[in-house]
């Protein structure tokens, strides 16, 4: 048993040092500062859902030996001070516990919920990437204490210990930085960045310690100058989208993929396996995967594509980059102290990776490049709410621009790699999401990719054509599928939710449910002459919610 943890890793503290730290007896347990159940810490606590909300609750539930957590805790770095007090936190895939401890240290305690991805894998891999990140880097990442990806250790759940950020977190902050202290933040982003995309990978996947890939016919090692000690490798992939793909499909390829091509076609391929097994011999389920093909033939020859080939780099990228995962200096809060939520972060194409952080997105009308924000000519002549308005987007555009040309100097292998022509990173990301979005999208993405070929610099003759009634067919597909798009997309900002309907422990639920109602109803009579009410209900994102009225 021990031989077995010890080989998918984890270090578990042996049997006297457990005995000799149990936590306190008046172990405090509060969650928001409220004191709650043992039942509690295992049940999601942190918001409602609108739609699935038993599914969405059993998913993020996680059961676990509170008094073995605890003793990992109290021994972890060779300490021994019990456990006094747990504060509970949740996000959409983990369960963090904030523990102190009798010494007056505190740690985290991260627990993967159900929907995390693939067991072992997940937790495995982010322990990979954050000791790898510390190791190897100087950006600031907390350090792993103790971890298990093993479920049957003694704790009864996958789980890493880490340090507690230092700082405070940069929403707490920003408000009250000026101008330049703003900019050091973002040129240390783009620094951050730029390390990163400069380490050296050989393929395309998920980052492992390499003995806790079990299948070592699944990894790729790293060169002597990105990991002397062949300490770690490029594994399988462990995003959430492969996992269900691979219940019904073992001989899935999931990685590691050594070449762009073969990154494609395995999406491919996993988007197929959801169509074609014996079940979905319909025409339907035949037109996507005919389509996928399509898409597989292209990818095909994406290595040869010269317009890509400086931009497919594999790459270790942050790709989750808001002020809630990034922690400042209290004393000076222009200065990053660490960077937290690392999970699931892979190993994937340059031109793939790049993306604004959230609260440095550009606003409409951006233009990219050497070219300086202004405020609108007519400025003078706005009311206030005009000026007001044109101001934050000025503001806005200009911290944009600051975080743009920083990478240019930075990170010049991003800066090109943004440049890379959007149809690309389309036909990924449309490729991959086939099962669950349809196939209009990709659609779209091979017409235009047909009509661009040459433009475009592929070798040889496009693989696939489209006619013109076929064309005006799908405009006609496409145009209602960004309709719903946009219906969806509103009723979303609308009542401040994601697509799974979370709302937060601090709004009222019902009130939410009545603004879902209200808001639908008025969609009813201004789409009227378009749409019936049945067919609302059947595109609107949170239609379970809207009862019986």
């Amino acid at each position: 048993m021990l031989r077995l943890f010890r080989r998918l890793g984890g270090n578990f503290p042996n049997k006297r040092s457990i005995s000799s730290v149990l936590p306190s007896r008046a172990l405090s347990i509060t969650c928001r500062g409220q004191k709650i159940s043992r039942e509690d810490l295992f049940r999601y606590t942190n918001g409602r859902f609108l739609v699935n909300e038993k599914a969405q609750c059993s998913r993020r539930y996680v059961n676990f030996n509170l008094e073995q957590l605890c003793a990992v805790v109290a021994s972890a770095e060779g300490c021994a001070s019990p456990v006094t007090a747990i504060e509970k936190m949740e996000g959409g895939f983990s369960k963090a516990l904030l523990m102190k401890r009798e010494d007056g240290t505190e740690v985290i305690a991260k627990i993967p919920f159900p929907n995390a991805g693939p067991p072992m894998y997940t937790t495995a891999s982010e322990v990979a990437v954050l000791k790898y990140v510390k190791e190897h880097t100087t950006v600031p990442v907390p350090k792993v204490l103790a971890w298990s990806s093993d479920s049957s250790n003694p704790v009864g759940a996958e789980y890493i210990i880490m340090e507690k950020a230092t700082g405070v977190q940069l929403f707490t902050a920003w408000d009250g930085l000026d101008g330049s202290a703003r900019l050091s933040l973002i040129e240390q982003l783009t620094e951050i960045e730029g390390q990163l995309a400069r380490i050296d990978f050989p393929a395309f996947g998920h980052l492992y310690l390499r003995h806790s890939v079990q299948d070592q016919a699944l990894h790729q090692k790293l060169a002597p100058t990105a990991d002397p000690t062949s300490s770690y490798c490029v594994g399988p992939s462990c995003d959430r989208s492969w996992e269900q793909a691979s219940v019904g499909d073992k001989s899935l390829d999931k990685g590691p993929w050594n070449t762009l091509s073969q990154l494609g076609i395995g999406l491919s391929q996993r988007e197929s396996s959801h169509f074609s097994g014996p079940g979905n011999l319909t025409s339907a389920s035949q037109a996507v995967v005919q389509l996928l093909r399509h898409a597989a033939q292209t990818m095909e020859l994406l290595d040869s594509n010269p317009m890509i080939a400086q931009s497919a780099k594999p790459t270790l990228w942050h790709t989750d980059l808001h002020m809630g995962n990034i922690f400042v200096s209290e004393k000076d809060p222009s200065k990053i102290v660490s960077l937290i939520d690392w999970q699931s972060i892979s190993i994937s194409p340059l031109f793939m990776q790049v993306r604004w952080p959230v609260f440095l997105e550009p606003p409409d009308d951006y233009a990219e490049g050497f070219v300086k924000p202004k405020l609108p000519e007519n400025f003078e002549d706005l009311d206030e709410d005009g000026k007001a308005s044109a101001s934050y987007k000025f503001k806005s555009a200009s911290r944009t621009k600051g975080y743009e040309i920083s990478t240019y100097f930075q990170n010049r292998a991003a800066y090109d790699a943004r440049r890379v022509p959007r149809v690309f990173k389309e036909l990924f990301i449309r490729c991959g999401e086939v099962h669950e979005e349809g196939i209009v999208a990709l659609r779209a993405c091979l017409i235009e990719l047909s009509q661009t070929w040459e433009e475009l610099r592929f070798p040889g003759p496009c693989p696939m054509s489209f006619t013109e009634e076929q064309i005006k067919a799908h405009d006609i597909e496409f145009e209602e599928y960004l309709e719903r798009h946009r219906i969806q997309k509103f009723a979303r900002e609308y009542l401040d939710t994601d697509t799974d309907g979370w709302i937060s422990p601090e709004i009222d639920f019902n009130e939410k449910l009545e603004q879902n109602r209200a808001i639908f109803e008025l969609m009813v009579q201004k789409l009227a002459a378009e749409t019936t009410r049945e067919e609302l209900v059947e595109i609107w994102p949170f239609s379970e919610a809207l009862g019986t009225n």
